[in-house]
């Protein structure tokens, strides 16, 4: 039971590195330069509309992916499952999806 509890924790931690936080919160919170409020919320809505096309733009599957992951919270154990795939494989489709978002978000 301990070893149990000792390997999801172990888990945990690797899955909080590898993506420890969400790419397009990432790519969001990227800029450095200081603006008033009302640029800030302005270039955030474009950004996000820029990210809502890139997604919209994407196949099915990887559509069905990001929905699943952010749209409804489910572990990347969870959507292996869903697939028959590993929960790395899961991942390193996640990690190339966010590569191409990010190159469409300004």
């Amino acid at each position: 039971m301990k070893q149990d509890w000792k390997r999801e924790q172990a888990q945990d931690k690797r899955d909080q590195r590898h993506l420890s936080k969400s790419e397009s919160e990432t790519v969001l919170s990227g800029s450095e330069c200081v603006r008033r409020p009302v640029e800030d919320t302005v270039f955030r809505n474009l950004q996000l509309e820029c990210l809502r096309k890139a997604v919209d733009g994407l196949g099915t599957q990887s559509r069905d992916l990001v929905e699943l992951r952010y749209g409804q919270g489910l572990t990347m154990e969870e959507i292996g499952t869903i697939y028959g795939v590993s929960k790395a494989a899961v991942s390193k489709r996640l990690k190339k999806l966010h590569e191409h978002l990010r190159g469409s978000v300004i």
